[in-house]
């Protein structure tokens, strides 16, 4: 093993928990020492260390969470539900594939192309919940990759009834019991949402069950955040047309994600940004300074319980309504404290330049910033948020002058308006078009539009172009953007075509044209 992979690995045991989200906690865990545990759900065995296709990657070793978890010192109790999950998921994936090159064939598809990056959906199965011990946790698992999207079907986005009925039996019958999500994705957790402890484990890498055995046992604190909405399936937008093969129109526009959630007034399962801990802190806003374009929040951070850990602040500006449609609020900063210790603080700033939130007004081919009121707000996460200033711009001011270069798409944005006012308190002063109330001690800050910097998108080419270069057609052209694509074998080319000639991924570019 070469030293920088050596470093390269101790870098990401060190830090791998801070990407683990803990979504719920009921303060059983961590546990004081190793012991015997009871371990279910597909992750145990079939841990999903980093994606197909592109998320894909060789490594010397890796280790399951079953592996991990002994090699930190825990008796598996449930050692007959793991063998017996074995065999029902090798006769299920068996089918799969069956049923894969089955429809292959009558689309009159390649067998290899059609089955790349497809996962199984979790199968059925009534195996009984044998097993004992100090706790226990169900790793529900789902791989996904290119090639192929995840889908709003049991077993996959949704779960499968098999581990609804596992996890809340489990949530019953243990005193100490974790719901562990080793997941690249969103899934549906509506049915289980009475489970008193959850782990957003994620995707790791090679050693998932020495993370997990870390957290379990509190020599590692989750400080991760949300970057994802999770909601009920039937509570996300069903604009667009995402998924058609033949033609996407992105007509949510900007309404995507805690944008959208946030605007229509509806509050998800887990809220984007957000992310809880085994210990609790208190933010106070210290200041909030202008400079220009320049804006810095500074904000104290102080552990106010048991356990050492590190919390994520984040800044929010609500934009005013004017000409272009607004989301409620947009993400502008964020700062992670160091580890606290119980008691100890630390104060964290956050700067945005205010032109970074400009919103492109297609019919002027510019970005622009409205004239109106800029609620600034600070929390951690999306949904926890309080108002801790307002930035007046007294005229509408463009940043950046562009050019529209692709045409009429053939559909139109949405455009939504904002759910409800927020009211605060009786001596509320009214901001935001007169929308929104916020406290009257907030502080107001007045910014021209001349303090906005603006550029300018040059359009032109630097440098000669080759001469063999204006000789080719338009479909010569295109070899260069599809890396090296054989004429001959068509489809196939794209797999294992990144390294040919260069080393790495994604390294080719087209040997057709014999330069």
């Amino acid at each position: 093993m070469q030293q920088y992979e050596k470093e390269h690995l101790n870098l990401v045991q060190e830090n791998a928990a801070e990407c683990t989200v803990l979504l719920k906690t009921d303060g059983s865990f961590p546990l004081e020492k190793t012991g015997e545990i009871a371990a279910y759900g597909a992750g145990i065995r079939y841990t999903v260390m980093g994606g197909t296709g592109s998320g894909e990657v060789n490594t010397r070793f890796s280790y399951t969470i079953e592996q991990g978890l002994e090699k930190a010192g825990f008796a598996i109790t449930t050692k007959k539900w793991l063998d017996e999950y074995d065999l029902v998921r090798k006769e299920a994936k068996k089918a799969f594939y069956k049923e894969l090159k089955k429809e292959a064939k009558e689309k009159h598809e390649n067998a290899i192309m059609y089955t790349m990056g497809k996962e199984m959906r979790e199968p059925w199965h009534e195996l009984s919940l044998d097993g004992n011990g100090d706790a226990a946790i169900y790793v529900l698992s789902r791989n996904s990759g290119e090639g192929s999207d995840r889908t709003a079907l049991e077993g996959d986005v949704k779960l499968a009834k098999s581990e609804v009925r596992d996890i809340l039996a489990l949530n019953k019958k243990y005193e100490k019991f974790m719901l562990v999500l080793n997941v690249g994705g969103v899934v549906d957790l509506s049915p289980v949402m009475e489970v008193r402890n959850i782990l957003l484990l994620s995707q790791l890498g090679i050693d998932c069950g020495g993370v997990l055995a870390d957290i379990l046992l509190g020599k590692k604190n989750p400080s991760g955040k949300l970057t994802t909405t999770w909601a009920t399936w039937e509570d996300y937008s069903s604009e667009g047309t995402f998924g058609d093969w033949n033609d996407t129109n992105y007509n949510e526009g900007i309404y995507v994600g805690y944008r959208y959630f946030d605007t229509v007034g509806k509050r998800p399962l887990f809220p984007f940004g957000y992310g809880t801990s085994y210990t609790d802190f208190e933010i106070k806003t210290d200041d909030v300074i202008s400079k220009g374009d320049l804006f810095t929040v500074k904000v104290t951070v102080k552990n106010t319980g048991s356990f050492p850990g590190k919390e994520v602040v984040q800044t929010y500006v609500s934009l005013p309504d004017g000409k272009l449609g607004k989301a409620y609020q947009e993400l502008a900063s964020f700062a992670k404290s160091s580890l606290l210790k119980p008691g100890e603080s630390q104060q964290l700033e956050m700067s945005f330049g205010l032109s970074d939130l400009a919103s492109y007004d297609e019919e002027n081919s510019e970005y622009i910033l409205e004239k109106g009121d800029y609620i600034i707000r600070v929390g951690n996460s999306s949904a926890d948020t309080e108002v801790i200033a307002v930035a007046k711009l007294d005229e509408t001011a463009t940043t950046l002058k562009a050019k529209n270069v692709l045409g009429d798409p053939g559909f139109k944005d949405i455009r939504i308006e904002r759910n409800g006012t927020e009211q605060i308190s009786s001596d509320a002063k009214v901001v935001g078009n007169g929308a929104e109330q916020v406290p009257s001690d907030v502080k107001v800050i007045s910014i021209s539009a001349k303090d906005i910097p603006c550029g300018k998108v040059e359009y032109g080419v630097l440098g000669e172009i080759d001469e063999r270069v204006k000789s080719f057609t338009d479909e010569e052209l295109s070899y260069f953007a599809i890396g090296n694509f054989d004429v001959n074998t068509k489809g196939l080319s794209i797999i294992g075509n990144a390294a040919t000639h260069v080393a790495g991924a994604a390294g080719e570019t087209t040997s057709q044209l014999g330069l």
